[in-house]
């Protein structure tokens, strides 16, 4: 065997020399860790040198160098595993601290691993890592030194044969982050907060259908107060039967079932209410031992890691043991993010033309010489719209990107979100320009938000990326905490705009200032507007007084 191997400590293997990128980095530091109620994953890392033969044999697998594939797989035999991209400009501690962060903007594929044919296995394991590295190289800018490495996991998880076929999946899947910056007074920020999910992971980083959270995750807030959805609908489970071939979409293998299709028994002990999932037994009641657990992790993790940080981990349940029943954690992911400073921002009283005014906020700080807004008009846009909308933003930031300029985006409803319902799907790269994103609160049919629902406190069609607002004013003192859930911190697109402190709002039509002039002009195309200001503005983001406001 020519490529060298090096073990690490616990279950890591690197293949290859060059960089580990960041998933794999995080968890070479995961498993170097005694992270207490964790079980070590076992991780086969190929290092960077595989990608430069990749790109060096005109993007065609190095079938010699590439017969390590072999007795990875052998070694892993045929549970379902991850092909998980792991890439340098993933994020991670670099010389000058903590980098940028760019989650779940590259391609991953999760395996069923299963064919009786084990060269039929081998080929599908082959294509996944070749649709990643195709597709890095796709997105990457000219002259791009980023690299890429893959790491492949077995998948902790359960077998259930459904009405839908056989399918796979973890018990819980998490996404944890270790501070939690819009914490209630009568919270520790420090106690971090956590966004899961009944089924596979996917349901907690990308934000098409409503999951649970946790703030904080040592102290969770009752779930009578969170009152978005009452619970989990829907879940995603591997496809077994996907066991053959790839195409490269990263969800093909994956299905989207409602969770009436899971085994009722194991779903039952998660806490039910007129059919959604609740986890309340995991949550508010520690069943398993859960929110200790989460606990103990989190608080082992903060003290080997200087910065903030973000986890993605699996919960499973031994279910031969009926009766005494446990449960175990595997860390899938650390992410190491930077620590903002929430410094007091002064507002000038006397400043030039006031552009834009709101009290919704995420973000902090001052925006200097800004000279372009890119606004998509909400009583425009329609979801027909949507793919064309979606180019021109691209096409405007990759401008921005060339002329070294910054700008602010207004958008109807959530950014980001995979649920063209709720808003525009994009990724994070396609924006990377904008310093200010702020949704403005109508719906498709131009209603202000929020819009009445029946037993609910929360927003309309569109809604809000805001975890969650104080309604009416609020009464601590008696833990009167009436809330809005909205859920969506955790995800990728969230974890890229708080990390890299880009500020976010949300602008309330009845309440808020906003001058018209952003919904005006000839330089329209579609509903989108490319403005040019006509002088540079500042824009000022207090989110400790929840005060924003875009001036000259």
């Amino acid at each position: 065997m020519s490529e060298k191997i090096f073990e690490k400590t616990g279950e890591v293997k690197i293949y290859g020399k060059g960089s580990l990128g960041g998933k794999g980095a995080g968890l070479v530091k995961i498993n170097e860790s005694p992270v207490p109620h964790a079980h070590k994953l076992r991780t086969q890392i190929l290092a960077t040198t595989y990608f430069d033969s990749f790109v060096d044999n005109r993007e065609k697998l190095d079938e010699k160098k590439f017969n390590i594939l072999t007795p990875i797989l052998e070694e892993l035999g045929d549970l379902p595993i991850s092909v998980r991209s792991s890439a340098t400009d993933e994020g991670g501690i670099s010389p000058k601290g903590v980098g940028p962060i760019h989650a779940g903007e590259n391609t991953s594929f999760m395996l069923p691993n299963n064919h009786s044919d084990f060269s039929v296995r081998l080929g599908q394991l082959k294509q996944a890592i070749c649709h990643i590295y195709a597709d890095f190289i796709r997105k990457q800018p000219e002259n791009s030194k980023e690299k890429m490495a893959i790491v492949i996991n077995p998948i902790p998880g359960i077998h259930d044969d459904t009405l839908a076929g056989p399918i796979y999946y973890p018990y819980i899947s998490g996404v944890a982050n270790s501070f939690f910056p819009y914490a209630l007074k009568t919270q520790n920020p420090d106690e971090g907060f956590a966004r899961i999910a009944f089924g596979h992971g996917y349901a907690t980083v990308l934000d098409d259908f409503p999951v649970i959270s946790m703030v904080t995750i040592k102290k969770p807030i009752p779930q009578r107060f969170l009152s978005v959805g009452q619970g989990q609908q829907y879940f995603y489970a591997l496809d077994m039967t996907k066991n053959e071939s790839l195409q490269g979409d990263e969800l093909e293998t994956m299905k989207t079932l409602h969770v009436r299709f899971a085994n009722h028994d194991k779903v039952k002990l998660l806490g039910t209410h007129n059919n959604l999932i609740t986890i309340k037994e995991l949550v508010q009641n520690n069943h398993f031992g859960f929110k200790t657990g989460l606990t103990k992790i989190m608080e082992m993790i903060s003290k080997r890691v200087t910065s903030h940080f973000q986890i993605e981990f699996v919960f499973n349940i031994d279910f031969k043991r009926k009766g005494e029943e446990v449960g175990r954690f595997h860390v899938v992911q650390l992410t190491y993010l930077p620590t903002l400073r929430f410094e007091t921002i002064k507002i000038p009283e006397a400043i030039g033309h006031t552009y834009l005014s709101i009290s919704n906020l995420q973000g902090h700080g001052i925006k200097k010489s800004i000279k372009y807004a890119l606004v998509d008009s909400p009583f425009i846009y329609t979801q027909n719209k949507h793919d064309e909308v979606v180019k021109d933003i691209a096409d405007f930031n990759t401008k921005m990107r060339k002329q070294n300029e910054k700008y602010l985006m207004i958008v109807p409803g959530r950014l980001g979100s995979t649920n063209r319902n709720w808003g525009i799907q994009v990724d994070y790269r396609t924006v990377d320009r904008a310093v200010a994103i702020f949704e403005y609160g109508v719906d498709i049919a131009g209603r202000s938000e929020p819009l009445p629902e029946d037993s609910s406190l929360s927003g309309g069609l569109y809604g809000s990326h805001f975890l969650y607002m104080i309604q009416g004013g609020f009464d601590e003192e008696q833990k009167r905490l009436q809330t809005r859930m909205y859920g969506t911190q955790g995800t990728h697109f969230l974890t890229n705009l708080i990390s890299n402190n880009v500020i976010y709002g949300y602008i309330s039509p009845t309440l808020d200032l906003i001058d018209p002039w952003f919904f005006s002009g000839s330089n329209q195309k579609g509903s989108l507007f490319a403005h040019e200001f006509p002088k540079k503005i500042k824009i000022y983001a207090d989110s400790k007084n929840q005060h924003c406001v875009v001036a000259e």
